[in-house]
């Protein structure tokens, strides 16, 4: 259902997705009936491609209704039939939306997202997740974007020598896990005699968040650092990002 609803972000990019499934093409057809589905669903019946390309779901045992399902997943192929990226996952009910696929792999906004934005004399701080939409079991991806202003940086997770490091907080939620952030690659600063880890001008943190609620409800998270220019450092800092975001029940 969720191709379907982002269909025209795929059709205004010239990307084409195909969906490949073990049930019968009489199944298939009922299906994309009731569910008004117009992009291609493949059926492989014995699973013969699904074996191939080694995504066939061996966890489910032979006398279950499910048997013959593939492991969830996407491969994302480029124009000339290459693979540039594939999403899978070993638990059947977890997959990466479309819309983190489309700012993952293609850098294309599915808009709809809710962002958030703080600026100060320090920096300029963006917040969103890819989509305002999770349904059970999806992955989504939040992104902060970070433009340093007035020649300041801040300070790496890595800092050592009473430095204040940047770090990127998540209030607990139940039924949602939200995974270790990814912080970019520093570079060395000379401050006092010695090299310090820092960060300068543009940088990205970035996190995966599993959803496994049933019902709405608000990201939020915390940036803790310490701005500083070559001549003094300034009052650490602590702001604050809620992301809303709605639930869809699975089809």
């Amino acid at each position: 259902m969720e191709l379907q609803d982002k269909l025209s972000y795929f059709d205004q990019n010239d990307i084409h997705p195909y969906a490949i499934s073990y049930d019968s093409v009489e199944t298939l057809t009922v299906f994309a009936e009731k569910h008004n589905i117009t992009y291609p669903i493949l059926s492989d019946v014995n699973s013969e491609v699904i074996r191939a390309f080694d995504i066939f779901n061996h966890l489910v045992p032979k006398d279950h209704r499910w048997y013959g399902v593939p492991f969830p997943g996407t491969y994302m192929v480029d124009a000339k039939g290459i693979v540039i990226d594939k999403s899978f996952y070993a638990d059947y009910g977890v997959r990466d939306s479309v819309a983190r696929m489309l700012q993952k792999t293609f850098q294309i906004d599915s808009r709809g997202l809710p962002v958030q934005t703080i600026e100060n004399d320090d920096l300029k701080a963006r917040a969103y997740l890819s989509s305002g939409t999770m349904r059970r079991g999806q992955v989504q991806t939040f992104t902060l974007d970070i433009a340093l202003k007035n020649n300041r940086h801040i300070y790496a997770p890595q800092v050592t020598g009473g430095y204040i490091p940047t770090s990127l907080t998540f209030d607990p939620i139940e039924e949602v896990r939200i995974n270790t952030v990814t912080y970019p690659n520093a570079i060395h600063k000379k401050m006092l005699g010695e090299n310090v880890a820092v960060y300068e001008k543009h940088i990205r943190l970035t996190t995966t968040v599993l959803n496994r609620k049933r019902e709405n409800f608000t990201l939020s998270t915390q940036l803790d650092y310490q701005a500083c220019d070559d001549n003094e450092c300034y009052m650490p800092q602590k702001l604050t990002f809620e992301l809303p975001i709605t639930y869809l029940e699975n089809v």
